[in-house]
This record gives C-alpha cells, sequence and structure tokens, in this order.
C-alpha cells in the first residue's frame, strides 16, 4: 500500500454528502468506499478514470466528511442520499458505472438495481456476499480481534466507539498504530463515524441478504456484474463469487492471486484497470492471472 498517493479533483458538498469529483466526461463512474473508511481510500490511481468519465468519489452518510449529518443510515437512506448527491452534481441522468469496495460493493448492487435504466456495469470489490447474519459474523471475525468487537451489538462496542467519539484525535493516531500497513491518512478516517452510521450500516448492509434480491433485478436487465475478489481474503465465503458467476450469464468473478481484503488499496492499478474495462463494455472474462498486477 506504499503506493498510494491522495486522490486530485474538486471537493465540494453534494446533496447531503461531502464529494470528490473530477473529469467531464458523458458517462459517469461513482466509486463506493467500504465500512469505517472514506473516500480517499480510492487514491491518485483512480484519477485516470477522470480521462474517461465524471468521476464522484463520495464519503458515504455519517462517514468520513459527511459524518455528522444527523439521519439514519439504513440502506434505503444511504440509497437515497446517493440520488441526492448525483441530482446535486446534474448527474443523475447520465450513463454510469458504479463500483464499490467491500461495504460500497453492497450498496453499489443495491443502488444499481434501482437504477437499471442508467447504471452500465457494476464491480465490487472484496463484496462480502452474506446470506444471513451468522454467516456475516463468522467472516468479519476473520478481519482481527478488533473489527469482531466492532462488529457487535453489545455494550462494548458501544463504548468503544463513543470514546473514539469523544477522542477522534487520539483514536486516530491508535488507528494507524494499529493498521501501520495503511496510508496515514486512510488509518485516520477510520474512525470517523458514530455509532448509529457504524452499527446502522452494519445491520442494514453487511449482515443483511438484500445483494440477492438487487444481483437477480441486475441479471434480468443483463447489466454485467463484475466480482473482483483476493485470494486470500478471510472475510469473504469461499467459492461463493464462483457459485454467482456460473449460474448468472451476466456475473464474471476476478480473482487477484496476492490479495486480501485490502484490494482496492494494495492492489490499486488492478482494481482500476477493472473499471476502466468496465466502462468500455468489455466485460472481463480472461483467466485470473491475466488481471494480476504482474502483468503490465
Amino acid at each position: 500500500m506504499t503506493a498510494w498517493t491522495s486522490g486530485g479533483g474538486h471537493e465540494l458538498t453534494a446533496g447531503p454528502l461531502h464529494v470528490r469529483t473530477m473529469g467531464s466526461g458523458q458517462s459517469v463512474v461513482l466509486l463506493l468506499h467500504g465500512m469505517a473508511g472514506a473516500g480517499n481510500s480510492f487514491g491518485a490511481v483512480y484519477d485516470r478514470l477522470a480521462e474517461q468519465a465524471t468521476v464522484v468519489i463520495p464519503d458515504l452518510l455519517g462517514f468520513g466528511r459527511s459524518m455528522d449529518i444527523t439521519a439514519p443510515t439504513d440502506a434505503g437512506v444511504h440509497l437515497a442520499v446517493l440520488d441526492d448527491a448525483l441530482a446535486g452534481l446534474g448527474l443523475q441522468d447520465r450513463p454510469t458505472v458504479v463500483a464499490g469496495y467491500s461495504m460500497g460493493g453492497l450498496l453499489a448492487l443495491r443502488w444499481a438495481a434501482e437504477h437499471r435504466d442508467t447504471v452500465r456495469s457494476v464491480v465490487t470489490f472484496a463484496a462480502p456476499l452474506y446470506r444471513s447474519r451468522a454467516e456475516a459474523d463468522a467472516h468479519v471475525a476473520g478481519l482481527g480481534r478488533l473489527e469482531s468487537l466492532l462488529a457487535g451489538d453489545g455494550r462494548l462496542p458501544r463504548a468503544a466507539c463513543a470514546w473514539m467519539c469523544r477522542h477522534r484525535t487520539a483514536a486516530s493516531w491508535m488507528a494507524v498504530a494499529y493498521r501501520p500497513d495503511l496510508p496515514i491518512p486512510v488509518a485516520r478516517s477510520g474512525v470517523e463515524h458514530t455509532w448509529s452510521s457504524y452499527s446502522a450500516s452494519m445491520n442494514g448492509l453487511i449482515r443483511d441478504a438484500g445483494w440477492v434480491d438487487a444481483l437477480e433485478h441486475l441479471r434480468r436487465a443483463q447489466i454485467p456484474v463484475t466480482l473482483a475478489l483476493g485470494a486470500c481474503d478471510p472475510a469473504l465465503v469461499p467459492g461463493r463469487a464462483t457459485e454467482l458467476a456460473r449460474t448468472r450469464p451476466s456475473v464474471t468473478s476476478v480473482v487477484h492471486p496476492m490479495a486480501d481484503h485490502g484490494l482496492p488499496l494494495s492492489h490499486p492499478e488492478w482494481c482500476q484497470r477493472l473499471v476502466a474495462a468496465a466502462l468500455l463494455d468489455t466485460h472481463p472474462t480472461a483467466p485470473p492471472e491475466r488481471w494480476s498486477d504482474r502483468v503490465t
């Protein structure tokens, strides 16, 4: 992740969200970050997409610089405020490729299913495609002790999150110490949320199987979906993406042989090429090794 540098573009408020935008192409690329993150997860490598499209990178409701908005953050509200943001930018009717990382991948699927008239393709990175709460909790635990703790609903995770809210600066530097592999700004953004936004998004998106119906709507609309994942990701259900690709002609699963759950940060060139391919309507059906960073 040492190759990460901060992305460019213009920062502004669109609808209720803080967003970063760049480019002026007719098509839109909407990039959605993951849980306990912000739009800065998508660094300068993703700026290249602005050569082909208008790129929009929001801080999702309740996270990052959209943290202080007072609103529930369940799936329906996340979808509505994304609509408001694009409408505020005058981009709501443009052909769109939506891509999302982890929780953002689940949101991308659900948002695309609601906008089948404008969405041209969907790309997910490390999307946790869980079919039940129990399945979600079992695999989130594989990410580490802190992640497992904060994913819970009891008094201890509430207290931990409340402490972070009261001591945001100290907590952000503790996050840097806990995750020295992450770029410092990205690690510090990991504490920019509230218990309400974190727990509601966990329950409404990660623990919720709404992606199943969304994927079916996208299949019927013949909208291409690329499920990108790392072979070393402990948070994913083994074989699920392959199963979905085998049973749905519009779905393709591509695997990076050396990546874990941090795929868009650790291998941004690989991920950026997948989104660029979706913009060109070239559904990636090549063997996984062709899409490895070992190939330039």
